[in-house]
């Protein structure tokens, strides 16, 4: 049998503006000649073609969920939407339990996830149908709001803007906070790096960190006064957890609601709230109702709806078909996307189908310096996945190279480029030995 080989180059995009366009500045000598010598085409991963209201960009997650199923997956951004619109998000029983343990300890409601209204993983529009909820539900309870700051999906240095939306809002609904404000960076690593988890939940749990008068001093005082770990200017996403005002933590009794909806980023931090075996280091653990708005991962029960109708149960993906036929398959990425080729591919699974072979090439990068290594580990994964080649053991592989996703977001142009050149030389070195064992090879990008 021929096996078939997906390749996705994760974040290598298509625009005819050569404006701070890394892909068409760089140099693509073997993408080039392939596109010469073989036909290709251009596909739309934003909008109603992947499952999101139209006007909304893809991501990663969404590009190999439709990938994996084989057609338009509605992704949890359109559904949540939807269920604001008809009210069952707030006749979902597991909201009325939240509201109900709220007013019986007549305690504190936080509200947790990422400021922003692109949509990737959360939308601010959420949190603020959320709070309006909440406080017709119960007029004199407390409300506390720790938003994530982004600047990765949205431009560096926007978040004051979204904060001052937030205000608004907050003196619209009355009896509302912030108690923490930190960049994305720390509240949704999914890197595993434990330390950055670990600040968050301490500065959110134990009011652990730095302490401003305002989420917008916290902002300004950072920019003014930090680099990022790599060295640059500060931009939101790597703003260090402050503590605002007086805010004193989470207690007993408290209520916990994360509004994030994508899975990958949410774990860690609910594992800090939620699992008795926990790896970081967290100092106290209070007793709290604690809820998520999606299933973060297979065995977490906290949460409001199930992923894609119910925690990864969507039937006849791609995987699941070449299982059922008796063949063998490979997915393999570094640790950046590994849970993209395996779980999201997988309709968010996270247990492999039989037959189906996981590598995950381990990375020691900090996030942060993916300027500095721009390489990240494709060699690696190149090497690796030409060795496992050599008994053609498989009859479907899918590679995800992700320099262009990643590097890209950190705004540094050279890199970019660089990352984009890094992966071409990669698919130069892979293909051809595709090749020698006839291979159907699907070379593309998830968004």
């Amino acid at each position: 049998m021929r096996p078939v080989c997906l390749i996705v180059r994760d974040g290598w995009g298509y625009n005819e503006n050569p404006k701070g366009n890394a892909v068409m500045a760089a140099n693509t000598p073997n993408i080039d000649a392939l596109k010469e010598k073989y036909p290709w085409m251009l596909i739309k991963t934003s909008g109603e073609a992947v499952g999101l209201p139209e006007g909304f960009q893809g991501s990663s997650e969404v590009g190999h969920l439709n990938m994996g199923a084989g057609r338009v997956v509605v992704q949890e951004l359109k559904r949540i939407d939807e269920g604001f619109k008809d009210g069952s998000i707030f006749r979902n029983e597991k909201w009325t339990a939240l509201i109900a343990r709220w007013k019986k300890e007549n305690s504190q409601l936080h509200l947790m996830g990422l400021l922003q209204d692109e949509g990737v993983h959360a939308h601010q529009d959420h949190l603020f149908k959320i709070m309006k909820r909440a406080r017709m539900e119960f007029p004199q309870g407390r409300i506390v709001i720790h938003p994530f700051l982004d600047g990765r999906d949205t431009p560096p240095r926007s978040t004051l803007e979204y904060i001052a939306k937030l205000n608004k809002v907050m003196q619209e609904v009355g009896n509302c906070r912030i108690g923490t404000v930190m960049g994305r960076y720390y509240a949704m690593d999914r890197s595993r790096d434990w330390k950055l988890t670990d600040l968050a939940y301490n500065c959110i749990v134990n009011a652990e960190g730095r302490r401003a008068d305002s989420a917008e001093a916290a902002v300004k005082e950072s920019y003014r006064k930090d680099k990022t770990p790599d060295g640059v200017e500060m931009y939101d996403e790597y703003i260090p957890p402050y503590i605002i005002g007086d805010y004193d933590g989470v207690h007993d009794g408290d209520c916990v609601f994360h509004f994030n909806y994508r899975q990958d980023r949410a774990i860690q931090l609910s594992m800090a709230f939620v699992e008795e075996d926990y790896p970081g280091n967290r100092h106290r653990r209070p007793e709290v109702k604690y809820l998520g708005f999606t299933r973060y991962y297979d065995e977490f029960n906290d949460y409001l709806m199930g992923a894609m109708g119910s925690g990864g149960s969507m039937n006849n993906l791609l995987g699941e078909v070449i299982s059922q036929a008796g063949l063998r398959q490979l997915r393999i990425s570094e640790t950046q996307k590994f849970r993209h080729v395996t779980s999201f591919f997988n309709g968010k699974a996270t247990t492999p189908y039989p037959l189906e072979d996981q590598v995950e090439i381990k990375s020691d990068i900090d996030p942060a310096a993916y300027a500095s290594h721009p390489e990240m580990e494709a060699f690696t994964i190149t090497d690796e996945l030409i060795k496992r080649l050599q008994n053609n053991p498989y009859a479907f592989i899918l590679v995800n190279y992700p320099n262009g996703d990643m590097v890209g977001h950190t705004g540094d142009f050279d890199a970019a480029k660089k990352a984009v050149e890094v992966v071409d030389e990669c698919i130069g070195k892979l293909v051809p030995r595709l090749l020698e064992l006839d291979a159907h090879i699907l070379i593309t990008a998830d968004h």
